[in-house]
């Protein structure tokens, strides 16, 4: 494991961090260069937001006023559906006030029930006279097609994505000029749309759709082409204009492959490829509206309508749909024709160019090449520097771009892509500042064993840790209710690995194998402390192990300005049971042999090393041993013994290495068979850590005690 970590290391270090700082910009690159991979798509959409609510547009010309049939006019006139003579009589009041263009966001696929020929199928026949009066009368649906047809009246349509009822695939629209190849498939496409009375469509002026898709709830862009089965319509705000303006048709330039752009007259308004503009949203502004009832009544400024393009729409409570603006507001949809007709007018849109993302991507591995050549050799100060810098200025690149020429620059994918590479680098120099302090104490450790073996230092120590560490064949000379074999090799002249045991009372048997960080003499005077103060511990809680680690782990960290840190396992053996209660503190549990199989204990409960944390709570684990089954106690220098070709002796062929014994073999045979088949794995490599091994067998709760 240590090696692995090792070599992550050495990989994340080299180059000073800079070829891992590249892989990432060359991942990064890809979803910047190509949205459709990206996963960071809705945060471009709330960067995008932002810029509206930061820079929100300037209503520069009022070409729009939206008649609003609100609660005073349902109030005046009655509730809603009105006989359409009521919205004829609007029409011609309009049109009398000089309005260019009149939009009815309003949908009629119906007869009139108020009509005289819907209420002659409600009367009896007792009623003859009224019937015949009312057959002479003319339909409510013609007074109203009658008066669409005098003046300049534009129909809206509702696009749908299945068929409904009264939903058609067949509309009227007006000419239109393709400058270049056919219509791009990529054009919102519908494949019925819901519409008004064909009488109604035929006395019109025009008619356009006025669908939108929404974005998670909020609308940020409108079609202005669509299809409607095989035919194409334009946007419901754009057939506005063209009337409004007398333009012949409406034209699309498809010479680049994608819709670039459409043109009435002489307006022309750049679009996505898809045929969708981005709008460029104001507040809400209440000077867009005047009520329908005070059209009616002749109480409006007739400058509100002369001249002006007016949208009849349906504003009262419950009758409109409502939508939500980049800018967090909710406007009737409506406003949102209206707000279309205003950019197109300021020339004022906001435009995503195909070519945009490509720049991105560019910015982006410019700005992190700078990074990655100047961070690795740059002061400290200079870096950070760099870092706050880059992010700043692709923040103010993309409120620029916006302020002028609308452009939709994505800065916080570019930011956010430019924080991976910084923080590879950061990272890079924390591994190489490790690295180096690591080396460090590697050479100062170095010298001082270097020094202690010249006057003979290190071997009086080598004694005086083995002489500390208990010695099974002498430490239970009497005991027939277990055996208990023991060995340590340190790597070095002293090591940092321990092992001991010794009974609780007269049937419990402590057992305890830990491993030191680090090695040589600052591990070893380590190694001694913790194992005093964990058999203080372990024999003044008179047997009761459940604070056992979590005690020894606060009084071993009391103490530590090394800041070492202990992984340890320690077990209370019931020798009359076989009951094996454990405490494990980031060690791995031991194997247990039972004749049959050798598994490791379980260790889901495992805390952290010792003095990592000071206040851990290390829970209790436990489990039952079978009569003549053993259980080995080990430190990594046995599952990472190494090889010369560098391969690691590994917990998998410790567990072989058990079935191999017999059902019988006692804890000196366990022990001598796995010294022997990790000597003979490791062919005389020399070791890289302390080997410690314990192993316990335990006969069962019937076997005598000859004496204590």
């Amino acid at each position: 494991m240590r090696s692995r970590i090792a070599f992550a290391i050495r990989a994340v270090r080299a180059g000073r961090g800079r070829w891992a700082a590249l892989v990432w910009l060359l991942i990064l690159s890809a979803p910047l260069a190509v949205p459709a991979w990206s996963p960071l798509g809705q945060i471009r959409l709330w960067w995008f937001d932002l810029y509206q609510i930061v820079l929100p547009r300037e209503r520069r010309s009022g070409p729009v006023t939206i008649v609003d049939i609100d609660a005073r006019a349902l109030e005046e006139f009655g509730q809603w559906p009105w006989p359409r003579t009521v919205l004829a009589e609007l029409i011609d009041h309009l049109g009398t006030l000089g309005a260019r263009a009149i939009g009815l966001d309003i949908i009629m696929p119906e007869h009139d029930q108020n009509s005289p020929e819907a209420l002659i199928g409600r009367l009896g026949s007792e009623h003859r006279t009224v019937i015949e009066a009312l057959a002479g009368m003319p339909t409510y649906d013609s007074l109203l097609a009658k008066a669409v047809a005098q003046h300049p009246v534009v129909l809206g349509a509702a696009g749908f994505d299945t068929y409904d009822p009264g939903t058609s695939a067949g509309l009227r629209t007006w000419p239109l000029v393709i400058k270049g190849s056919e219509l791009p498939a990529s054009l919102r496409h519908y494949p019925v749309a819901l519409a008004s009375l064909p009488r109604l469509q035929a006395a019109a002026s025009g008619q356009g759709l006025l669908s939108a898709d929404l974005e998670r709830g909020v609308i940020r862009r409108v079609p202005l082409m669509s299809t409607v089965g095989p035919t194409p319509v334009p946007a419901f705000a754009l057939e506005l204009v063209r009337v409004a303006i007398g333009a012949p048709a409406i034209a699309v330039d498809t010479r680049r492959g994608g819709v670039d752009s459409v043109q009435v007259g002489d307006l022309r308004v750049p679009t996505q490829p898809s045929g969708e503009m981005w709008l460029h949203f104001t507040p809400p502004l209440p000077e867009r509206y005047v009520s329908a009832v005070d059209v009616m009544l002749d109480r409006v400024d007739e400058s509100w309508i002369r001249d002006k393009i007016v949208i009849v729409a349906l504003t009262g409570i419950g009758l409109v749909d409502y939508k939500t603006t980049p800018q967090g507001d909710y406007v009737p949809g409506v406003d949102v024709h209206a707000q279309m007709i205003e950019s197109f007018f300021d020339s004022r849109s906001l435009t995503r160019p195909s070519w945009l993302p490509l720049a991105e991507a560019g910015s982006f591995a410019l700005l992190a090449g700078v990074l990655i050549w100047a961070v690795p050799i740059a002061r400290r100060s200079l870096a950070v520097v760099l870092f706050l810098a880059m992010p700043a200025l692709i923040v103010a690149l993309g409120f620029t771009l916006f302020a002028w020429p609308g452009i939709l620059f994505d800065a916080a994918s570019v930011t956010l892509a430019l924080l991976v590479v910084v923080a590879s680098l950061f990272a890079s120099a924390l591994a190489q500042a490790d690295h180096d302090r690591r080396a460090s104490e590697e050479s100062l450790r170095a010298a001082r064993e270097s020094a202690a073996r010249v006057t003979g230092e290190l071997e009086a120590a080598r004694r005086i840790q083995l002489g500390i560490l208990p010695h099974a064949e002498s430490s239970f000379p009497n005991e027939r209710r277990f055996e208990l074999a023991a060995a340590v090799e340190p790597a070095r002249a002293v090591g940092g690995d321990l092992y001991d045991f010794f009974m609780l009372d007269a049937d419990r048997l402590f057992l305890h194998i830990a491993d030191v960080s680090g090695k040589g003499i600052p591990a070893s005077l380590f190694m001694s402390i913790t194992k005093v103060l964990t058999k203080s511990v372990a024999l003044r809680a008179g047997g009761n192990g459940a604070p056992l680690l979590t005690q020894a782990n606060i009084e071993i960290s009391r103490d530590n300005p090394e800041s070492l840190f202990v992984t340890a396992f320690a077990a209370i053996l019931d020798v009359t049971s076989g009951h094996l209660r454990y405490w494990t503190a980031g060690h791995d549990t031991p194997f247990v042999y039972d004749g049959l199989g050798a598994h490791q204990l379980d260790r889901s409960e495992s805390g952290p090393p010792l003095c990592v944390l000071g206040d851990y709570d290390y829970p209790e684990q436990g489990c039952e041993l079978s009569p003549g089954s053993t259980v080995v106690l080990f430190t990594d220098g046995v599952s990472e013994a190494e090889n010369p070709a560098g391969a690691q002796y590994g917990k998998e062929r410790l567990a072989r290495c058990l079935t191999t014994l017999p059902p019988n073999a006692s804890a000196e045979a366990t022990l001598a068979a796995i010294r022997s088949d990790v000597d003979a794995f490791v062919a005389g490599a020399p070791a890289s850590d302390d080997l410690t091994l314990v192993v316990l067998r335990w006969l069962g709760p019937t076997a005598a005690v000859s004496a204590r």
